[in-house]
């Protein structure tokens, strides 16, 4: 996964998840504000991907636009989406958590790039 910075990444890795795991069209008429802070910005990034995947489990809540800001360890995010309606929507893989196992954040010249592994 890459971003030109943080703020980026994080967006990119949310934009996956639920490319990754739904089918069908997703409407922007919902809203959704997520504040966290973290140790690091792995931790934060972790964090990230546990609130996002939780808010999908418990609510239904699959975001489809971002508005994120990531500063000192700590996001804030406002975002848009639709509940899951399984008359429009299909879960093509469920993706239950994000792990450590050879996890890794790394500054490169045109940004960060991250790799993360979860457990389907």
């Amino acid at each position: 996964m890459w971003g030109e910075n943080a703020s980026a990444l994080f967006v990119n890795i949310g934009k996956a998840i639920f490319e990754t795991q739904i089918q069908g069209k997703i409407m922007a008429d919902k809203k959704q504000s997520i504040i966290l802070k973290g140790e690091s910005l792995e931790d934060l990034f972790i964090d990230w991907c546990r609130e996002l995947l939780y808010n999908f489990s418990v609510h239904g809540f699959i975001p489809v636009d971002y508005e994120v800001s990531v500063e000192n360890s700590s996001i804030r995010a406002h975002l848009r989406g639709d509940v899951y309606d399984a008359n429009r929507h299909r879960v093509k893989l469920e993706i239950k958590n994000p792990t450590y196992h050879n996890f890794v954040i790394e500054k490169r010249k045109k940004g960060l790039r991250a790799r993360i592994i979860f457990d389907v």
